[in-house]
């Protein structure tokens, strides 16, 4: 097998494997799977150049037979802070790619190689070892309004110690599998962030408040000004959602969503995505039966071998 980098003449060929690649129709916006094919070709096609030219983005390409992978560096894990890089798209079979993507990944100063595996791709990275992490998941805005003893209201800034209590005492919604990290640490880090919001215009998230019998009992946040990348439409991110004791089991939560997806609806957002944690089959299973949330990918990860240490022989630079 010959392994090279890609090079400006490639492109055209480049193109006709990923317009040929197999993938499944993306989860409720229609777009089928050759179509997001060729979105890729599509792509690659118009911005060929600039790809071969960033230095964080790695392009190979193969020979006998033909294949390529295209390897993302220097990514930061968003709850973790961790570095890693991540298999951004591959043409039949990563396999062969692996040692060099686990290498430059290594020498890039990244701890994890991750890859999102569209749905019936799991397997493929799990036979090469890598571990799932998180679910992402995708539903359109479909909320109503329905009658109950619940109300839900918009967050503000007295609602800063409540929403930062409940969060800290709650299961993180998103905690990364796979990764050795310190909770403690994760959690108070998360919890000076959330004493720092206070909701208003210029907030990075919108919250609304879940309450029973005017007392406040949980709560959701979503981060706005997302785009579905397979057909450009307005999604917003699940970023947190918990609920007091007292109000699980009595439809709290998916209350809060129903309504909270019926007011994103009419500010024009389209989709709601968030991800689950892979641990989180409860999580998982309420947000596919009840909201109609469907797996639009799942992250797997494995963690890059550990920078070789200088033979006792090697001679160190030469000072002039």
């Amino acid at each position: 097998m010959i392994l090279r980098r890609a090079r400006p003449e490639d492109r055209d060929w480049f193109c006709r494997m990923a317009a040929g690649k197999t993938l499944p129709p993306h989860p409720h916006t229609g777009v089928g799977g050759a179509q997001r094919s060729q979105q890729l070709a599509d792509r690659y096609a118009q911005g060929w150049e600039t790809m071969l030219a960033r230095p964080n983005l790695l392009v190979l390409v193969s020979q006998q037979p033909d294949d390529y992978v295209i390897l993302l560096r220097g990514e930061t894990e968003t709850v973790t802070g961790e570095r890693q890089s991540r298999i951004w798209d591959w043409g039949r079979d990563p396999k062969a790619f692996l040692p060099t993507l686990l290498r430059q990944a290594a020498q890039a100063g990244d701890r994890y190689l991750v890859a999102r595996a569209l749905p019936g791709e799991e397997e493929l990275f799990s036979a090469l070892g890598f571990r799932p992490e998180l679910r992402r998941l995708l539903a359109p805005t479909h909320g109503k309004t329905n009658e109950s003893p619940f109300v839900v209201r918009p967050a503000s800034a007295l609602d800063t110690f409540f929403i930062a209590h409940l969060h800290s005492q709650s299961g993180h919604f998103y905690v990364p599998s796979n990764r050795q990290v310190d909770l403690a640490e994760i959690s108070l880090a998360s919890g000076t962030y959330y004493l720092g919001l206070n909701y208003g215009p210029n907030c990075p998230v919108w919250g609304r408040v879940l309450c029973w019998e005017g007392k406040p009992c949980g709560y959701v946040l979503y981060k706005l000004g997302l785009k579905v990348e397979e057909n450009g439409a307005s999604a917003a991110y699940l970023y947190d959602i918990a609920l007091l004791p007292e109000a699980r089991g009595r439809s709290g939560s998916r209350i809060l969503m129903q309504q909270t997806m019926l007011e994103l609806a009419e500010m024009g957002v389209e989709y709601i995505v968030g991800d689950i944690s892979i641990e989180n089959e409860q999580a998982f299973g309420v947000s596919n039966r009840s909201l109609h949330f469907q797996l639009e990918w799942t992250r797997l990860g494995m963690k890059t071998p550990p920078p070789k240490e200088p033979s006792s022989g090697e001679k160190g630079p030469t000072r002039r």
